[in-house]
């Protein structure tokens, strides 16, 4: 099963994606985005900033056809930004690899959704190998997401034996430029006194 370092690598213009065999694909898939489209029973990573998984999720109306379990660690960057219609979502905190792990085997779910919280194996780095395995195993059953806004060695790690790997860049911001203008008058602007 090739590593996050050894995969094989589609660059698009917005992502670059890794895909299984074709002997792996059926027929149903969850589709998150016209590059990102998640194969049943299939355990998936995906890397992409928050607001850009935020839209994929509250964009998305299929999803609201599936029985769907999102797992979140310690806290959340992505729940309180999800629209209210997603009245099959069932939400499931783990505060330790042990519960996560537990969460993994007791889900009877079409799509589980893991948000990565890193916090969780800076204790339990030895464990990072049979969550991946927990992942791998619940994918027999169900599709599995696992997103991350970003890249640490326990993702990598973890990512070792999914089947699909989707990375989306962040775009770098353009610095706005001042005018000439704006500046002299920020140049001369004095601080306010402050009133009791």
């Amino acid at each position: 099963m090739p590593t996050m370092s050894e995969a094989h690598y589609l660059r698009s213009t917005h992502s670059v994606t890794s895909y299984p065999k074709p002997s792996l694909l059926s027929n149903m898939d969850f589709e998150l985005h016209p590059t990102v489209s998640l194969k049943e029973r299939s355990f998936n990573v995906l890397v992409a900033p928050r607001e850009h998984f935020i839209q994929m999720l509250n964009h998305n109306l299929n999803l609201q056809r599936y029985k769907v379990l999102y797992v979140t660690g310690n806290f959340s960057g992505i729940l309180s930004s999800l629209h209210r219609r997603f009245t099959e979502l069932e939400i499931r905190r783990g505060f330790t690899t042990f519960q996560l792990m537990t969460i993994l085997e007791e889900a009877n779910h079409s799509l589980i959704i893991i948000e990565h919280d890193p916090i969780l194996y800076e204790d339990s780095a030895e464990l990072v190998e049979y969550i991946s395995q927990a992942m791998r195993q619940a994918a027999q059953e169900a599709t599995v997401l696992l997103y991350s806004p970003g890249i640490d060695p326990f993702l990598e790690d973890l990512a070792k034996l999914a089947d699909r790997v989707f990375y989306f860049e962040e775009r770098a911001q353009s610095t706005p430029k001042l005018s000439v203008k704006t500046w002299l008058k920020m140049k001369d602007q004095k601080t306010l006194e402050a009133f009791s």
